[in-house]
């Protein structure tokens, strides 16, 4: 799947590293480059976080409420987020997938994409739980828990034949 990502001839693919747990460094992020090499993927390093911190201030302001009102009351990842803290608007945006429309450029603020997958969660040691939105602005569309590798190859299906 990463590799179709990363060749497709209709696809640009830039992938920012930043460094969100203990463990992640700049030299993790260049031994993670490794995956793309020999690709069209366009890869940086973001020690600041600031491209995850632009992309939630100025385009995903209210994740972390739309995601609790996606989510039925008994669900675990509701309990898990409430239990955590009310508010993540100081939190960059990180493991989101976003598309973009072709020759999208960045200005002031961050462009908005037309639709993103966003990794919310974890189901034991493998299995990545996801959602998915037509627009960030689409709350309504928003689909609740396909793991990550079910969104990516539906994606994959609808937009890279």
């Amino acid at each position: 799947m990463k590799q179709k990502l990363a060749d497709h001839k209709n696809l640009d693919v830039t992938i920012v590293w930043s460094p969100m747990m203990e463990s992640d460094n700049e030299a993790a992020a260049r031994d993670a480059e490794r995956m793309f090499k020999g690709t069209r993927v366009a890869q940086f390093y973001d020690p600041t976080r600031r491209v995850g911190l632009a992309f939630r201030r100025d385009v995903f302001p209210d994740a972390y409420q739309k995601v609790l009102t996606s989510l039925p009351a008994e669900h675990w990842l509701r309990t898990e987020l409430i239990e955590s803290g009310p508010d993540y608007s100081d939190q960059p945006e990180w493991d989101i997938y976003m598309f973009f429309d072709r020759g999208v450029k960045w200005a002031d603020t961050p462009p908005r994409p037309f639709h993103f997958v966003r990794h919310m969660g974890r189901i034991g040691e493998t299995q990545l739980q996801g959602w998915l939105a037509a627009h960030p602005d689409k709350q309504a569309e928003w689909e609740l828990e396909q793991s990550l590798s079910e969104q990516l190859r539906r994606i994959e299906k609808e937009w890279m034949r």
